[in-house]
C-alpha cells in the first residue's frame, strides 16, 4: 500500500517540489497552499493521510496552529512535520518535529521514509 501525504506551504514552489520528489519516490502526494484549504480537505480525508508536512509561517494559521486543529479536530495520532526556514519558532507545545529549509531532497525522502516506516 502507497502512504499518502499532504503537503502545506504557501509557497507554490515549495509544493510542488516536495510534490514531485514525493510522487517520483511512490508516495500519494496532495499538495496545498492554504492551511484553511488544507484543512477542511483533511478534515473530508483523514483516514487516507499517514504524514503532514507543514510550513510553519502561512497566513490563516500558522504551522503550530495547523498542526494543534489537525490533533484536536481530526486526528490526534497522524505524524505532523514542521518543514521551516525560520530558526526559532518559539515554543512548541505539540513536541512537533521540526526540519529547516533549505532542505536537500535526500534529506526530505530520509525523514519521510523514516515517519512512515512505523505506520
Amino acid at each position: 500500500m502507497s502512504h499518502s501525504i499532504a503537503i502545506v506551504d504557501d509557497e507554490h514552489d515549495t509544493v510542488q517540489l516536495f510534490k514531485d520528489i514525493l510522487t517520483t519516490n511512490g508516495y500519494n502526494v496532495a499538495g496545498f497552499t492554504n492551511p484553511l484549504l488544507a484543512l477542511e480537505h483533511i478534515k473530508e480525508n483523514h483516514e487516507k493521510f499517514d504524514l503532514i508536512l507543514c510550513d510553519y509561517k502561512m497566513p490563516y494559521l500558522s504551522g503550530c496552529d495547523f498542526a494543534r486543529k489537525i490533533r484536536t479536530e481530526i486526528n490526534t495520532a497522524i505524524t505532523i512535520i514542521i518543514i521551516t526556514a525560520i530558526t526559532d519558532i518559539g515554543i512548541n507545545p505539540l513536541k512537533l518535529q521540526v526540519y529547516y529549509k533549505p532542505l536537500l531532497m535526500s534529506k526530505l525522502i530520509d525523514l519521510v521514509k523514516k515517519h512512515l516506516s512505523s505506520v
